[in-house]
Formats: structure tokens, sequence, C-alpha cells
């Protein structure tokens, strides 16, 4: 009586919602948008081995609009696993690399990076990577 439920709507869709009656009489009608959710998490994460720089893939705009990237990177000794140093990193919707500051020889480094609706944080893709001690011939 008065409630009409659609429980399979998807996320951040445009739908079209009109009550009639037959014949031909529209009593209502309306474009509603779904709520936004968080975003899937980035398909692709890796390091650009000739610029240094992590690089992953554009988010679509299925479940909310894109407002930007979370990165964490969180550097340890290789050694012995010991903490140096954490950062977070937020960048806006159209970035899709980021030069990450220097790099310490001998350091292992995990990186997660998650898209950001106004819904938050999307589930978190994971990269680890060691920079390695270099030596003088």
């Amino acid at each position: 009586k008065g409630t009409f439920t659609c429980p399979l709507l998807q996320p951040f869709t445009v739908y079209s919602v009109t009550i009639s009656l037959p014949p031909s009489t529209i009593l209502y009608t309306r474009l509603l948008r779904t709520k936004e959710t968080v975003p899937d998490k980035p398909e692709k994460l890796w390091l650009d081995p000739s610029t240094g720089s992590l690089q992953w893939k554009a988010l679509p705009s299925c479940k909310g609009e894109i407002i930007g990237y979370q990165l964490n990177i969180t550097a340890r000794r290789a050694h012995d696993g010991s903490f140096l140093e954490f950062k977070q990193v937020l960048v806006n919707q159209s970035v899709t690399q980021y030069m990450p500051s220097h790099q310490t020889p001998g350091s292992k480094y995990t990186v997660t990076v998650q898209g950001l609706t106004v819904a938050g944080a999307g589930a978190a893709s994971l990269l680890e990577f060691q920079s390695y001690v270099s030596g003088n011939g």
C-alpha cells in the first residue's frame, strides 16, 4: 500500500520512475539517481622500472564519481623488517601515477592505492617492492 521496492538497483545509476493508470494517465514521472558507493579496487598497480614511478589504471565511475586516490607507502629495512617511514598521499582523480620521494637503498616498500568517492575509500590494491644497494664496479 503505497510502497514499491526495487532491490537490485545499481549504485550511481539514473532510473526513470513513472506511475500511471491504464490506459494512458501518467500520475508521476521522475528521474532518480541511486546513491554512490565506494569504488572497486584499482585493477593494476605497478612500479615503472624506467622512471621509478608508481602507476595504476584509472577507475571507472560506475559506483560513484571518482574524486581521487589515496596512496599509503610504508618503508621497512629489508634485512630485519624494522619500520623506517610511513607516508599517506592524496591525489586528484586525473592522476594515475606518483613519483615517490627518495627511496632508501636496502629498503622494502609496501604500497596500497584506493579509489575515493564521496561514499569513502574502496578496497586497496597492494604492491611490494625492494630497493637494492648498488655497488660501484
